[in-house]
C-alpha cells in the first residue's frame, strides 16, 4: 500500500465531502463519509496506528474543521426552522384574530 497516495486520497475525500456539504448534496455527503471512514480504517490497520499517526495529524485537523463547519450549518438551519415556525404561528394567530373581528 502506498501510504502517501492513500493519505492523498483521504484528503481528497474530505475535500469532496466539504463540497457536497456546501452544495447541500446530503446523499453524496453520506456516501463520501462512509467511503472515507472505510478507507481511513483500512489505512490505520495496514500501517498500524503509530506509523499512521504522523500522516493523520493534518487529516485530523481538516476533519475537525469540516466537522465544525457542519455543526455551524446545522445550528444555522435550526435557527432558520425556529424562525419559520414562529412566523407561521404569528400568521395563524393574525388570521384567527381577523376572523373573530
Amino acid at each position: 500500500m502506498d501510504h502517501d497516495a492513500t493519505l492523498q486520497a483521504l484528503h481528497a475525500d474530505l475535500d469532496a465531502l466539504r463540497v457536497a456539504v456546501e452544495q447541500e448534496d446530503h446523499a453524496e455527503a453520506a456516501l463520501i463519509a462512509v467511503r472515507h471512514d472505510r478507507n481511513l480504517r483500512e489505512f490505520i490497520e495496514t500501517c498500524g496506528a503509530q506509523a499512521a499517526a504522523n500522516g493523520l495529524r493534518k487529516l485530523l485537523e481538516l476533519q475537525r474543521e469540516l466537522t465544525s463547519d457542519m455543526l455551524a450549518r446545522r445550528d444555522a438551519a435550526a435557527t432558520h426552522l425556529r424562525s419559520s415556525r414562529q412566523s407561521v404561528r404569528a400568521a395563524n394567530a393574525y388570521q384567527q384574530a381577523g376572523s373573530l373581528a
